[in-house]
């Protein structure tokens, strides 16, 4: 296939019946629970969720920025599209914005349902039925509809059993959570599991940030996890969130950092990991305060890695981006190669239906040849989409 368009990062809005159809009927009593919000609109309620997380925002393909709401949406509304949730109507939509083909990442309020129990057995039921939805579902076409498998967070032996389960399903890439180990940090216990996926050639996606179980578990149990489920009438929360949501890179520079200072790319050069709704515009600023800490600390520190950490961002990673003039200006610092852009649909990110009209808007004076890599190019090398 010609591909000439490619969005790096969406995800799906899961849709009503998703664990009705999909979940084992002996789990069923664990999974998260469809109910209204304060505004009557559907939401999801999570584990440790004090309040119902709604739908609003992960449904706004279509809608003006001024009718944007975040409570009080349902998924019969007129104005929701049905490809948030399925994935033939999906295609539909990815036909009318001029988009290829989609890499399609899960839901993370309801990935992090299931990775934060402390049940093993559950954890893996919750997982497979996500996984089996995103292949069964949406991936209609499979050469334009491109899931990531979802790997558990109960310990190395499992991530690379549920490694070897993606490579059965023709996956083209994984993404986790959490550590392979499941752990808090990173450690050489996770080592295991990087020589197994380099053997596999996959790539490792990591949306964001990932969070240990045992985090997870604690967040679960103190009523704290709801990310977008407020009370009417909470004070300044809507601002907290759209502030929130602007820094979301801020959590990623510690993953990127210790991945690159513990010699993990040195062990397994041919690893890649590609860093999902990220941004780039920070990258060059970050890889030249990484490159000075090395060189100042890496004495006292036990700093053993062969090169400079920049040297690592080029070489290993790759990140997404969605709205990101400043990282375009910047992409050869950034690297024309290790950045790819994106839609975020559903979410309110995207600006479906003109994301064309937005590429032609923020890639003006960009060299043809750096615009097909970061429109395409990059994520069919990355993920193998031509073979």
């Amino acid at each position: 296939m010609n591909y000439k368009i490619i969005s790096a990062d969406v995800h799906i809005t899961e849709p009503p019946d998703i664990w009705k159809n999909h979940l084992p009927e002996k789990y069923q009593e664990h999974a998260p629970k469809l109910v209204k919000d304060h505004e009557g609109g559907d939401a999801w309620l999570y584990a440790g969720s004090a309040n119902p997380d709604p739908i609003g925002l992960t449904t706004t393909p279509g809608k003006r920025f001024e009718d944007f709401r975040w409570h009080g949406v349902s998924y019969d509304d007129p104005d929701v599209r049905p490809g948030c949730f399925n994935g033939k109507a999906r295609l539909e939509d990815m036909d009318i914005d001029g988009i290829d083909a989609e890499i399609i990442f899960p839901p993370q309020r309801t990935i992090g349902h299931w990775l934060g129990n402390a049940d093993d057995e559950l954890v893996h039921a919750g997982v497979d039925a996500y996984n089996e939805f995103a292949f069964d579902e949406f991936a209609v076409d499979p050469k334009r509809q491109i899931p990531m498998f979802q790997l558990p967070s109960t310990g190395v032996d499992n991530a690379i059993r549920y490694l070897e389960k993606a490579k059965e399903k023709g996956a083209k890439g994984v993404v986790i959570g959490c550590w392979p180990s499941g752990k808090e940090n990173l450690s050489d216990e996770d080592d295991k599991f990087w020589a197994a996926l380099v053997e596999s050639g996959l790539p490792l996606t990591i949306h964001i940030n990932v969070i240990g179980r045992e985090s997870r578990m604690k967040a679960q149990k103190a009523g704290s996890t709801a990310t977008q489920g407020v009370k009417k009438g909470a004070p300044n929360a809507n601002q907290r969130a759209i502030g929130g949501m602007a820094g979301v890179f801020a959590m990623v520079p510690p993953t990127l950092g210790n991945m690159i200072f513990q010699g993990i790319f040195d062990r397994f050069p041919d690893l890649k990991v590609i860093l999902i709704e990220t941004g780039v515009g920070w990258i060059p600023h970050f890889m030249e305060q990484l490159d000075d800490r090395y060189w100042r600390n890496r004495g006292w520190g036990e700093i053993n890695i062969k090169e400079a950490p920049s040297y690592y961002w080029h070489q290993n990673f790759a990140a997404t981006f969605i709205m990101d003039v400043i990282g375009l200006q910047i992409r050869h610092a950034v690297g024309v190669e290790n950045m790819m852009w994106s839609t975020d649909y559903p979410h309110h990110g995207c600006d479906w239906p003109y994301s064309r009209k937005v590429i032609d808007e923020t890639f003006v004076g960009i060299d043809p040849t750096e615009r097909e890599k970061i429109l395409a190019g990059n994520a069919v090398r990355l993920w193998k989409l031509d073979q």
